[in-house]
């Protein structure tokens, strides 16, 4: 995917939405919001592999739009935001609701592991949970998770071996049913696991 490299920035990202939006647009400058917030939001946080975490954010986001061909600006912001409940203390839902709107802070909350707590520090437990929710989630959810599942593979090279199997794993059980389900980057994901597994056997 020739557009994940490391020249995109916040210009690059624009001139994209710029084709979707004029910038006096409403739903254009709300994606401009969703996009200092996030960057704000995660500003100082990096991923196992040293980059940026916002990186990951703008990848998600920008495989959803060039792969998929989404244009809806709800979905677009929902991809930059939706880590940041999950992860970032400050942000609620319902601060999302409010900020945003209510199909957007919806998309977010599907995106949004429940906190541990509520399961008594079993990470296993919550993980079951938030996997068995899928079966009912909209496909709309599904684009935007299969996306991040994806750019998550194709980073996993800078994890452990225990991670690496962990995810591998969890993506066949979890996350290719509901791809095939509604054809989406079905050959990407399945190719990422190839490699991966390829990898792993070496």
């Amino acid at each position: 995917m020739s557009f994940l490299n490391d020249s995109e920035n916040r210009e690059t990202f624009f001139r994209r939405i710029s084709y979707l939006f004029p910038t006096l647009d409403k739903r254009y400058q709300l994606i401009e919001k969703a996009y200092g917030d996030a960057k704000d939001a995660f500003r100082g946080i990096s991923r196992e592999g040293g980059e940026r975490y916002f990186e990951h954010l703008r990848a998600v986001t920008l495989i959803l739009m060039e792969r998929l061909r989404v244009t809806d600006h709800k979905l677009i912001i929902a991809a930059l935001l939706h880590d940041i409940v999950e992860d970032c203390p400050e942000w609620t839902i319902e601060r999302v609701k409010l900020e945003y709107n209510e199909d957007i802070a919806l998309l977010v909350e599907w995106m949004s592991k429940p906190d541990i707590k509520e399961f008594g520090g079993d990470k296993e437990a919550r993980n079951r949970m938030y996997h068995d929710r899928f079966k009912n989630a909209p496909r709309e959810f599904f684009l935007i998770k299969l996306s991040d599942r994806l750019h998550n593979l194709l980073t996993l090279w800078d994890c452990d071996d225990a991670k690496r199997q962990r995810k591998i794993l969890e993506t066949r059980i979890h996350y290719l049913p509901f791809a095939e389900e509604h054809y989406i980057l079905l050959h990407e994901i399945e190719s990422a696991l190839r490699e991966l597994e390829e990898e792993e056997g070496d």
